[in-house]
């Protein structure tokens, strides 16, 4: 009887043990959705475990109440308790640092452990957060010592200006772009569809760039794009629509207010009875008291974004393919702005033998970029046209604005000024390994650009008053301009490395060639006389201009680089680069650029080996030269104005033939008896013994990973120095020809770069972080080629001084009545003004020399037009399915001097700005601002302290909440992953300017600007 009750008991208990074991199956796949094939599945404790399949998908026998573990290659640990569920699909993130995180540098790449030079990688999910048109944008605030500068809104020209550490040379702006590299190739970032990006490496140094010689003295982006990947075949789409709006903008005063004021300014201007007709509200805003908001009426279009992309991903251990086509529309706040472009990928790797591969590459995109006219005639005359104006009268024809010129009429007129740009690059490599350890690469990659502008300034029908006679703005004119380029790129590298023992040694060396060709070709016409039929034939054959041009350049380079590891803890990288530039006379066309950096991993060494808080820990040096060929000189003019870039810069002309004097037809014409006869005249001086400019940088950095990797820390001191400087130098005007370009200069820069990084997870569900970082630096021109100064306008270079300092007047206050006698004369003990007539309220100027005389000679450095210190932070977090991120960006050292129609109340008979109404009185004598005054200039219309504003400021650049719809749903709909997401840009500024200007807005600007714009967007993301 014992016998059978122990048997049964036993037998219950075996049937429990029975019970609990169950079959557990699912999928596992990473952040995108893309299954991981091979990941690892084990029952927590014990050694039973199995491997997914091709597709992500496992199926084990577990005890019910047991836990899971998931993990693959380079992707972190995940545990899951199974709780009796008989399915379980599971996400694993990244986590690189778990393993030794590839880096893509210069020609290839290199773990990020033994990294000596300055590198910062930018990661797809950081650039995915954003979603922007322009991917330079997507940069602010990510990078320590790279700025990534937002100034203006409008569509297709909102991209940012990019620089990395700093002003390092004199001359146009462009000399201080970084170079660009979309998997190797020099690229345009705007031009990329963000969609397609896996990764951005920022090169900073002279030893992380120095592979790429003469283009690289401003530091390197380089960009690798999303390809194939061995397994299941994937598709991603991802859209979003977004509505856009002016962030902040110009704020003036009424008609009210703006009459009231300048009766302050020219007293009894407006009678009184117009006065009290206002303040009664009496058919205020009607033709016969009018009271228009000009901005308003421009900047009131809605403007609405909208972004498709489709890719496919995937392939097999021998074929792998992608390929992915996308689409941006962008309008604009002022009617008939609009940016669309057209982007196409297609990427295929082919393991053609164990010995060879081969890649090949296309790329296309389009972009049409469209707006009514130009900036000066739509946001500069809005900024301008007094309230008093008719923009639309009472039966809601066009008003008269001023003499017929008015900005609305403009915007919603029949002209258009259009801009179409065909891109297309191709791409084909071979890579051989003729043995272990060694392998030859060779790549050829064309590119053309086709760029069409076709310009339209078509008449509108505009009235003096309701039911007058129409009358005509202008003429209709046309003008087209076509801009091509052909560019050749070809490379050859070869790789060796191999670890003997506690040594690890590799090197690369290379060959590259480039050859650029562009020509531009413009004509134009004007009286069309019907404007339906635009063209360039249609106009008057007496009115026909044409004009064209067309150059090339090329360079021809070798390089090579070292790398030794003693350890994985000792380590040395060597880089030289000969770059040979036709820029440049027979014997100094070529130069040679070489760089070190030593690392010492510190966390390697015995006593750190264990350390439970030191995860890592490495200090690392370089030194590095770089040189910088490009040379600008002029403005380039398109229908006879200059070409103004989004950041309200004037584009200048790359010279390609420096050390020779050119002879030029058509440049001096003459008539000799009566018949014109084209003449020709040597314009510039050449200079043979032009050679490169050098750019040096030295470099100290700690790395430190701690708290079991959750926390992360880098810190950067560098002094970056750029020797003979191409510049232009003043020569006097009995010459008789244009200065040529000289080495000239030396300019230094000193700074230093911090990020420190926390990245942490509570429990199974909650994962979190934050990135912060800072940059510092100090700029300083050493010297000028014997020069103490060059030639001074509004900005300044001195030896001492920093790049383009703001040059003008200090201030002493305002003038009051006390300064002058019962005669209205100034005290003679005060300094005698030199700039014309002046009285109590306004600016009283410092003689800064002591002459007694105020003039140009007083003037001096008032300001800075550089921001030398930059800050991010970033906030992301993940609650089963719901993430949060919130990102800020700030910068502060620059100054901008406000000026014309966005500086000057009733400036060349423009209007006045909330800001600006605190004005001098006898009864306001405290105030900021001078008194007003009607005229087209004034004493008080200088470069000086009173328009300078410190344009520090914090920004909150983005803030994204998004849902990834649960796996038991999306399964049953047959797709991989699914996220919706609301995303806001550019939400909210603080800064110190006056109220309704951005801190961003162009230096010396007089209203040609587009304002930055706030974006909130509606995104999917679906991967099937």
């Amino acid at each position: 009887m014992k016998k059978a009750i122990l048997f049964f008991l036993l037998s219950i208990f075996a049937l429990c043990e029975i019970s609990a074991q169950i079959t557990v199956s699912g999928t596992v796949s990473d952040e995108e959705g893309i299954p991981i094939p091979g990941a690892n599945v084990i029952e927590k404790g014990t050694t039973n475990g199995v491997v997914a399949d091709f597709d992500g998908n496992f199926s084990i026998e577990v005890e019910g109440q047991s836990t899971l573990v998931f993990s693959s290659i380079g992707y972190g640990t995940v545990e899951k308790a199974i709780n009796g569920q008989t399915t379980i699909n599971v996400t694993i993130a990244e986590e690189a640092s778990q393993l030794d995180e590839v880096v893509v540098v210069g020609y290839g790449t290199q773990k990020a452990v033994n990294l000596t030079g300055s590198v910062e990688v930018v990661k797809a999910e950081e650039i995915s957060r954003q979603p922007v048109a322009q991917a330079s944008q997507a940069l602010a605030g990510l990078v320590p010592g790279l700025t990534a500068t937002q100034s203006s809104g409008q569509p297709g020209e909102d991209g940012a200006s990019i620089r990395i550490r700093g002003v390092g040379t004199l001359g146009s702006g462009a000399k201080n772009n970084p170079l660009i590299l979309v998997d190797g190739i020099p690229d345009d970032i705007n031009g990329l569809d963000p969609s397609d990006i896996e990764s951005i490496s920022v090169l900073k140094d002279a030893s992380a760039s120095a592979i790429y010689g003469s283009r690289a003295a401003n530091g390197v982006i380089l960009i690798t794009t999303k390809r194939g990947k061995e397994g299941k075949i994937t598709t991603t789409y991802n859209t979003y629509l977004g509505v856009q709006s002016i962030a902040q903008n110009l704020k003036f005063l009424n008609s009210l207010g703006f009459m009231e004021a300048f009766n302050s300014a020219q007293p009894g201007a407006f009678s009184d009875e117009t006065l009290n007709q206002y303040r009664s509200g009496n058919g205020v805003g009607t033709e016969s008291a009018p009271d228009t908001d000009w901005v308003g009426l421009l900047f009131n279009s809605a403007a609405v974004q909208q972004y498709h992309s489709l890719s496919i991903r995937g392939g097999s251990e021998k074929l792998k393919v992608a390929s992915s086509i996308s689409f941006t529309n962008q309008d604009g706040n002022i009617a008939n702005f609009n940016f669309k472009r057209y982007n196409g990928r297609f990427n295929l790797d082919y393991n053609l033998s164990d010995k060879i591969d081969l890649a090949f590459d296309l790329n296309f995109r389009r972009e049409d970029k469209s707006q009514p006219g130009a900036l000066t005639n739509l946001s500069r005359q809005a900024y301008r046209l007094q309230p008093l104006f008719n923009a639309i009268n009472d039966d809601g024809t066009n008003g008269a604005g001023f003499g017929g010129g008015q900005p609305i009429g403009l915007a919603n007129s029949t002209g258009l000024d259009q801009t179409i740009s065909n891109y297309f690059r191709g791409l084909i490599k071979a890579t051989y390994r003729p043995f272990n350890n060694f392998s030859i690469a060779a790549t050829y990659s064309p590119q053309f650009l086709d760029r069409d502008r076709d310009n339209f300034n078509a008449q509108y029908t505009y009235y003096e008053s309701s039911g007058a006679t129409a009358q005509q703005s202008g003429s209709n004119s046309l003008f087209k301009e076509t801009f091509t380029t052909f560019q050749d790129n070809f490379n050859a590298v070869a790789n060796w490395g191999k670890d003997f023992g506690n040594h690890s040694v590799s090197a690369l060396g290379g060959y590259e060639f480039l050859k650029f060709q562009s020509e531009i070709w413009s004509a134009s016409r004007q009286g069309f006389v019907l404007s339906e039929y635009r063209g360039l034939n249609q106009g008057p054959p007496d009115t026909q201009l044409n004009n064209g041009s067309s150059t090339l350049n090329g360079l021809e380079s070798l390089f090579g680089r070292v790398n030794y590891a003693y350890k994985n803890k000792y380590l040395l990288e060597a880089n030289v680069r000969r770059d040979a530039s036709s820029r440049f006379a027979p014997g100094f066309r070529s130069a040679t650029f070489p760089s070190f950096s030593l690392g010492w991993v510190v966390s390697e060494e015995g006593f750190l080996k264990d350390n439970e808080n030191i995860n890592f820990l490495k200090f690392r040096g370089s030194w590095g030269q770089l040189g910088n060929q490009f040379i600008f000189a002029g403005n380039r003019q398109s229908n006879g104005q200059n070409v103004e870039l989004a950041d309200g810069t004037v584009e200048t002309v790359e010279v390609n033939f420096p050390y020779t004097a050119l002879f030029g037809l058509g440049n001096a014409d003459a008539t000799l008896g009566g018949t014109p006869v084209t003449g020709g005249a040597q314009g510039v001086l050449g200079n043979s013994a032009l050679q490169w400019e050098t750019g040096e940088t030295q470099n100290i950095a700690v790395d430190a990973k701690l708290f079991n990797n959750k926390l992360s820390f880098t810190g950067e001191y560098y002094v970056r120095k750029t020797k003979d400087i191409l510049l232009s130098i003043t020569i006097p005007p009995s010459v008789g020809f244009n200065p040529p370009t000289q080495n000239a200069g030396e300019v230094w820069n000193a700074g230093y770069d911090l990020s420190l990084g926390w990245n942490d997870q509570i429990g199974d569900d909650f994962r979190y972080g934050f990135n912060v970082n800072y940059s510092n630096f100090d700029n300083e021109i050493k010297n000028l080629g014997g020069l103490d100064q060059l030639p001074p306008d509004n900005l300044l270079n001195e030896v001492g001084g920093e790049v383009n300092a703001i040059y003008g007047l200090k201030v002493d206050g305002l003038y009051q009545e006390s300064d002058f006698d019962t005669d209205g004369n100034l005290n003679s003990a005060l300094p005698n003004p030199g700039f014309g007539t002046i009285q109590a309220g306004d600016i009283k100027y410092v003689d800064l020399n002591g002459d007694g005389e105020l003039n140009n000679d007083d003037r001096t450095t008032i300001g800075s037009t550089i921001s030398n210190e930059s800050w991010g932070f970033e906030f992301f977090s993940e609650y089963k399915g719901i993430d949060l991120s919130i990102s800020f960006i700030g910068a502060g050292g620059r100054d901008v001097m406000l000026q014309g129609d966005v500086g000057w109340a009733f400036y060349n008979a423009g209007k006045i700005q909330e800001w600006q109404a605190d004005y001098w009185t006898p009864t306001n004598t405290s105030s900021p601002y001078p008194r007003l005054h009607p005229a087209s200039s004034h004493p008080n219309w200088r470069v000086n302290e009173t328009w300078l504003f410190d344009t520090s400021y914090t920004r909150l650049r983005n803030v994204t909440l998004g849902y990834k719809l649960p796996r038991d749903f999306v399964d049953k709909i047959n797709i991989s992953n699914a996220r919706i997401y609301v995303s806001g840009q550019n939400l909210a500024t603080w800064d110190n300017m006056p109220d309704g200007i951005d801190p961003l807005v162009p230096n010396f600007t007089s209203g040609s600007i587009y304002p930055v714009t706030k974006v909130i967007t509606l995104g999917l993301n679906i991967t099937f």
